[in-house]
């Protein structure tokens, strides 16, 4: 791996060619009154104007994560792939931060459906950035049933759905590999046909959530942070994920130098 040196959140190489996944036919032929009903059964919420989310990023910062969007959603829909992991190496590289506020930038284009699962089961944060602790469901819904999906998860708008947690848990890795996070994930996708689905996973290093996890996600997006993550970890960590599925590009966080413009 080439030494990493662009800014938050545009590298040279930002986004780097997947590998083409095989996926069996995205939908079932169904009416799209049926995908806006199933929007409408989840719980409606406002993100606070306080909320810690609010905080994490400068204008010219945001300007670069809207850069980002454009550019995954570009490599998404030419690997015709939803469900996108976002990770780091390690604790702290800003991988929640970065999960949550792509989740906006997509959510603002309103012709989008975006979900958003928090599935750092031994340390969920995404409750807290939102600033929705207090109204979360205590477990995100991959760990229970399609019922169960419904009247747990909110909406933000018309079209950000929030599938967090707020109850830490020893077992992560073994509930992402059930087969019940797999059943219920194809069925809310089915029903609800996002258009992207973001998977906020544990860090790559120290656990294996994200090797249990694999068949939840089908392609990933790294973050490393400038003053905290080493070049042997950013190694270890992109080549765990592309051992599992392809590691659509690595962001860095928190580097001194940001010109938005920079990337290729």
């Amino acid at each position: 791996m080439e030494q990493i040196t662009a800014p938050l959140p545009i590298l040279d190489n930002v986004i780097e060619t997947a590998q083409a996944v095989n996926l069996p036919p995205k939908y079932d032929h169904r009416d799209l009154a049926d995908s806006r009903q199933a929007w409408s059964r989840l719980n409606e919420v406002a993100i606070p104007n306080d909320a810690p989310l609010h905080g994490l990023f400068s204008d010219k910062q945001g300007v670069a994560i809207d850069l980002l969007r454009s550019r995954l959603l570009r490599q998404l829909r030419n690997d015709v792939v939803t469900r996108l992991a976002i990770t780091q190496p390690t604790q702290g590289c800003g991988g929640e931060a970065m999960t949550a506020q792509l989740a906006l930038s997509l959510a603002r284009q309103s012709d989008l459906r975006i979900l958003v699962f928090d599935l750092n089961l031994e340390q969920p944060s995404l409750a807290r950035l939102f600033g929705i602790s207090q109204i979360s469901p205590r477990q995100t819904a991959i760990t229970q049933t399609r019922r169960d999906f419904d009247s747990s998860a909110m909406r933000v708008g018309a079209n950000l759905g929030l599938s967090l947690s707020t109850e830490r848990t020893t077992q992560g890795a073994e509930l992402l590999a059930h087969r019940r996070a797999r059943r219920l994930l194809t069925d809310v996708e089915r029903d609800l046909m996002p258009d992207v689905i973001l998977l906020n996973l544990p860090p790559v290093l120290g656990g294996h959530d994200v090797v249990a996890g694999a068949d939840l996600y089908q392609s990933a997006l790294l973050v490393i942070r400038a003053d905290k993550t080493t070049q042997a970890e950013a190694d270890a960590a992109e080549r765990l994920i592309s051992e599992q599925k392809p590691c659509m590009g690595i962001v860095m966080n928190s580097c001194r130098f940001h010109d938005v413009h920079a990337a290729s």
